[in-house]
């Protein structure tokens, strides 16, 4: 077990169920469906389709729409519990995986084949050597064929987010309830991420700067966080 199970088994077992009680619950139509038609060309819907870090499966679900099979898949046991009570759907599975545990990443693709990725601000809050566990993860996910669509919190989302803390209303109570429980982003260097993508084999298609776009208030409010994605494609393994 990685440190990250409990921590985010707590997160997802004190979080209200109401609409909106985290930073990053958005609609889909503005998340998972946008993000298909905007940088699904390289997630083949032939492919199962892994969603690595559900959650309560929100986005999984709306995944789901758009391909025949998706496995959301998340770290945390209260997580993938609340996934499948409340976002259950036809052509649509749940289970626990540690992307710090590769071996249950390389079992998962055993027994479904080679898989398109879609991995919403996962990997953040690891160090440089988890992050290459986690990569050699996606890259067992991937298989020799797959694609992945990142959507990741940038370097500078660390000196955002304290910013966030540090004031008053809404935004500091919803990111103070997260990093509560879950450690801040890492400081890292800026294409970091794409340097190890690329050392397990991954060829980057695109990748550029994106806000992420996070829910704070009950009224729906955004506050748009420093972000960047990446598309790739499983590529020749070094």
């Amino acid at each position: 077990m990685s440190r990250f199970e409990a921590m985010w088994d707590r997160f997802w077992t004190d979080l209200p169920t109401t609409s909106g009680a985290s930073p990053w619950d958005v609609d889909p139509t503005y998340v998972a469906h946008a993000h298909v038609h905007l940088f699904g060309s390289v997630l083949d819907p032939s492919k199962p389709v892994i969603d690595v870090g559900c959650g309560d499966g929100a986005q999984t679900a709306a995944l789901a729409t758009h391909f025949g099979r998706v496995v959301g898949v998340d770290v945390a046991p209260s997580a993938v519990e609340r996934a499948r009570k409340h976002h259950g759907a036809p052509g649509v599975e749940y289970e626990q995986l540690d992307l710090l545990v590769p071996e249950q990443a390389a079992a998962l693709h055993d027994r479904i084949g080679d898989a398109g990725l879609y991995v919403r601000t996962v990997l953040h809050a690891f160090t440089p050597d988890e992050l290459k566990l986690a990569v050699t993860s996606l890259a067992h996910l991937a298989g020799a064929t797959g694609g992945i669509f990142l959507y990741e919190l940038a370097p500078a989302s660390r000196d955002f987010i304290l910013g966030q803390l540090k004031g008053e209303g809404a935004p500091a109570e919803r990111f103070g309830f997260v990093f509560d429980r879950a450690p801040l982003p890492v400081a890292r260097e800026d294409g970091a991420l794409q340097s190890e993508l690329a050392a397990a084999g991954f060829d980057i298609v695109s990748t550029a700067p994106i806000d992420y776009q996070g829910t704070v208030t009950a009224e729906g409010r955004h506050v748009n966080v420093p972000a960047f994605f990446v598309m790739a494609r499983a590529g020749a393994r070094q």
